[in-house]
């Protein structure tokens, strides 16, 4: 029997078990020995000795330790009365994270919710009785070309390759109003179920506008007949890069980048009848702008704070949204921002004349 094939798999086979069948966390953690021999018996059909698993299970513990997948003085298996449970792999996902990527995967549009399938595939013992805390939206249609130009995309600016494109306006499905577009990628953003491009417009830079003024975002769906242009000179930052990023993705509001000048604090008070609908107009315009408290006196109906932002069209539409809220008037303590805001809004009045 040692000699056999069987038995030189069993040791295999026990370590595929506790890794994908035997929880690491309670509760429902561990397994029994009943429960092991009778997996090795249904995958070899012979009936082991128990002490040649004690000795697998040891074999196991020390194998663990050599190659870094536990601590080094610790046992991955352990006995704990007549249940043996298993620690965690080191850098494996644990059950809350898992379970946090199959609610992500199932709340993203643009992600084929089948990939969670894969996940539980690898984690079968997280998922023993299924798991639907956020319900899958699998009426959506995941395109592959779509995943194709972001792998395209990806290439681009790993190679500071230029890439030109038509970029439209989204209409019934189809793309108007089109423009030709030659731009030096520089990185990807995901922003309400949408991917954007960040990249240098190379005709900018080519009309004397400096690069970091020439940076635009692209929606990826609003982008048609991408293709590499390596003959084009790279527009891009050589050094840097991630930093000028970084600064540009915390100026933008709504995935919209503000040209020109720096971030710039607002300091602003809201003043409601009531402290709900304080409450709410305040939390609806701080919903995907930070804000940091100045005076918390919303008892009282009132609440200064400031902001960080661009003076660009969808901060102008945010200051309009919240300024709807009934009972609850909006005071901002900046000249410049004040008169932009009334010229946003007299830009929206003439546009319904």
């Amino acid at each position: 029997m040692p000699n056999s094939e069987h038995s030189k798999l069993k040791l295999l086979y026990l370590y595929h078990y506790f890794r994908k069948f035997v929880k690491a966390e309670p509760p429902d953690d561990g397994t029994t020995m009943g429960q092991m021999m009778s997996y090795l018996n249904e995958m070899t059909g012979i009936e082991f000795e128990r002490k040649s698993v004690y000795s697998d299970i040891t074999r196991l513990n020390e194998f663990a330790r050599r190659v870094g997948i536990t601590a080094d003085s610790a046992d991955w298996i352990e006995l704990e009365g007549k249940t043996y449970k298993r620690g965690e792999i080191l850098g494996d996902l644990t059950l809350d994270e898992a379970r946090l990527i199959i609610d992500a995967i199932n709340a993203t549009d643009f992600i084929d919710s089948g990939l969670t399938e894969k996940i539980k595939g690898l984690y079968p013992s997280y998922f023993k009785e299924g798991y639907n805390s956020i319900l899958p939206h699998d009426n959506r249609q995941v395109q592959k070309k779509s995943i194709y130009l972001l792998n395209l995309i990806r290439s681009a600016i790993d190679d500071k390759c230029v890439l030109a494109f038509r970029y439209g306006y989204l209409v019934a499905s189809g793309i108007r109003g089109a423009s030709e577009k030659l731009v030096s990628p520089l990185g990807l953003d995901f922003e309400n179920s949408h991917y954007y491009l960040i990249a240098v417009d190379n005709n900018a830079v080519a009309a004397g506008v400096r690069k970091e003024d020439a940076i635009r975002t692209y929606r990826l769906d609003r982008m048609r007949k991408i293709e590499m242009r390596p003959d084009e000179a790279f527009a891009g930052f050589k050094e840097k890069k991630e930093e000028i990023l970084r600064r540009y993705v915390k100026s933008s509001v709504d995935a919209y980048a503000y040209k020109g000048s720096d971030d710039r604090h607002i300091t602003m008070t809201l003043r409601g009848d009531n402290e709900k609908d304080l409450l709410k107009a305040y939390s609806g315009f701080t919903d995907d702008i930070k804000a940091t408290i100045i005076s918390d006196r919303i008892e009282k109906g009132e609440i200064t704070f400031t902001i960080e932002a661009g003076l660009v069209p969808p901060f102008y539409n945010k200051l309009f949204k919240t300024s709807m809220y009934e009972g609850v008037t909006m005071t901002i303590d900046d000249e410049e921002v004040r008169q932009g805001f009334k010229k946003y809004l007299k830009q929206a009045l003439k546009a319904c004349s």
